[in-house]
């Protein structure tokens, strides 16, 4: 084989390595509302891809914690609430002016 190609087929397998997912292990079944209030944005991990559970991946000022399924709808709810507070903050705020 030419070195050539080998030195391209190395290129080309690298950003394949850096793809290997971050699979939570186990998860927590129960997560307190002050901690999920704190959430910036969670991920959904299925046991159908690359990973071997069900989980949800909390990512909480920039580290990430894994909880069992059952609170995408908590956060879903804390979510909705967030942006009627913001909806009623906006009209608020074109009212007063």
């Amino acid at each position: 084989m030419d070195f050539r190609a080998l030195i391209l087929i190395f290129c080309l397998s690298l950003p394949a390595i850096g793809a290997i997912p971050k699979c939570c292990v186990k998860t927590t079944p129960f997560v307190p509302m002050y901690f999920l209030k704190q959430v910036d944005k969670y991920d959904i991990q299925s046991s159908n891809g690359f990973c071997d559970i069900d989980a949800v991946k909390l990512h909480v000022k920039g580290k990430r914690y894994c909880a069992s399924k059952n609170v995408i709808k908590i956060l879903n709810m804390i979510e909705e609430r967030r942006r009627q507070k913001q909806q009623k903050q906006a009209q608020a705020s074109r009212t007063s002016i």
